[in-house]
C-alpha cells in the first residue's frame, strides 16, 4: 500500500515538472521569454486543478467530458491560467492571444509526446510478446 502511495506520488510530481518543463518551452516559442521554473510549476499545479473542477462540473452538466466542448473549454481554461499566472518580463500580462499559442504549442507537444511514447511502449510489448510462440 505505500509502495503504490510513493510511486503515485513520485509520478505526479515527475508529470508536473515535465508539464512545467514543457509550458516554459511553449512560453519561450510563443512569447519569446522563458519563465522561472517554481513559477511554471504554480501554473501547471493550478491548471490542474481548474481543469480537475471544470471538468466535474461538465461531466455533471453535459453527461460528457470527451466532447469537443470539453476540449475547447479546457482550452481555453489553459490559456486564462497561463495569461494570469506568466508575467513577461517587463511585469505584465503576455496577453490572452499569446496565451491561447504558448497553449496550442503546449498541447500539440502534450500529442508528440503521447504518440512518442505509445510507440515506444507498445512495442516493447510486442517485443515481449513476440518471444512466446
Amino acid at each position: 500500500m505505500v509502495t503504490g502511495l510513493i510511486t503515485v506520488l513520485i509520478v505526479l510530481v515527475v508529470c508536473i515538472v515535465v508539464g512545467a518543463l514543457i509550458v516554459q518551452l511553449a512560453t519561450k516559442m510563443a512569447a519569446g521569454f522563458k519563465p522561472t521554473l517554481g513559477n511554471a510549476v504554480a501554473t501547471v499545479i493550478v491548471g490542474i486543478i481548474a481543469g480537475a473542477v471544470v471538468s466535474w462540473v461538465m461531466q455533471m452538466v453535459l453527461g460528457s467530458t470527451g466532447s469537443l466542448v470539453g476540449i475547447v473549454v479546457a482550452f481555453l481554461l489553459n490559456a486564462f491560467i497561463i495569461n494570469l499566472m506568466i508575467k513577461s518580463p517587463a511585469g505584465g500580462q503576455m496577453g490572452f492571444g499569446k496565451a491561447c499559442l504558448v497553449s496550442l504549442i503546449q498541447y500539440i507537444i502534450y500529442i508528440v509526446l503521447a504518440v512518442v511514447l505509445m510507440f515506444l511502449v507498445g512495442g516493447a510489448i510486442m517485443g515481449m510478446l513476440g518471444g512466446v510462440h
